[in-house]
């Protein structure tokens, strides 16, 4: 598997215990890749998908996410420009919390560490103020977390359902019937949903849920936009029933994820 570039250097390549990377237009790679060092992002502006073979995984605006090292994995944006700060870490703490793929709320504390780190962006030079800074961060990592939002979905593995899941996210905004859909495929939805669990694990209904509330994260961390605009562009007529829902989901309401 071949390592994505980022601007003119492979992360990898660094010869430090730890690399600070602040970008306010960061450039994407499609490609899979990954890291010897574990990595640390938080989105100051925009939204951030995640992708590994088996989930992908929305990063919003002012939140964290915990990469381990050596997990392949590829990243993409529907919006432009964002701005990440990163943080690579070739030596962690012997924490279940390193070892796991993670979305999380940004503790005020955790939060005011990285845009410390700001004056390290792009050093290649070893320092030692730098190390010892980052060494406390690793500290507060796992004590300042408290659970992760499960803001990521199955990746389909049979074409067929993978199929049926485009049709679905395309037509996001409408009142879809299950039956209806299972229909156009030919199938009935008892089926449909059979297949469903075996590939991904989960509902046809359920899947729909959680897909129209991480879409809706990823409206409200676009600035402009409202609960009620965002409730209707992922087919809900109810912006109370949108809002329960969305707590039911995440234990937040939607006014909490807007960007001012």
């Amino acid at each position: 598997m071949e390592r994505a570039r980022f601007c003119h250097l492979t992360v990898d390549a660094v010869q430090k215990q730890a690399y600070v990377w602040h970008e306010a237009d960061w450039k994407f790679s499609a490609d899979w890749h990954s890291h010897h060092m574990g990595q640390l992002i938080f989105v100051e502006k925009g939204v951030q998908y995640l992708h590994t073979a088996e989930r992908t995984y929305l990063l919003p605006t002012h939140h964290c996410a915990w990469i381990p090292p050596g997990l392949a994995h590829r990243t993409s944006s529907p919006v432009s420009p964002v701005y990440l700060r990163c943080i690579f870490l070739s030596q962690t703490a012997d924490d279940a919390f390193f070892k796991e793929l993670n979305i999380f709320h940004t503790p005020k504390v955790l939060r005011e560490m990285i845009l410390f780190t700001a004056q390290w962006s792009r050093l290649e030079e070893e320092d030692q103020l730098e190390l010892d800074f980052l060494k406390a961060l690793i500290g507060i990592l796992p004590i300042t977390f408290q659970s992760a939002l499960p803001l990521v979905l199955p990746v389909p593995q049979n074409p067929r359902i993978a199929s049926m899941i485009d049709y679905l996210t395309e037509n996001i905004a409408k009142d879809i019937k299950i039956p209806e859909v299972a229909s156009k495929y030919n199938l009935s939805a008892r089926t449909m949903e059979r297949l469903f669990k075996q590939d991904i694990g989960i509902t046809v209904a359920g899947y729909i849920k959680l897909y129209k509330i991480i879409k809706a994260v990823e409206l409200l961390s676009i600035t402009g936009e409202t609960v009620k605009s965002v409730a209707v562009q992922v087919g809900y007529d109810s912006v109370s029933t949108f809002s329960n829902t969305f707590y039911n989901v995440l234990g937040l309401r939607p006014q909490d994820m807007i960007v001012g």
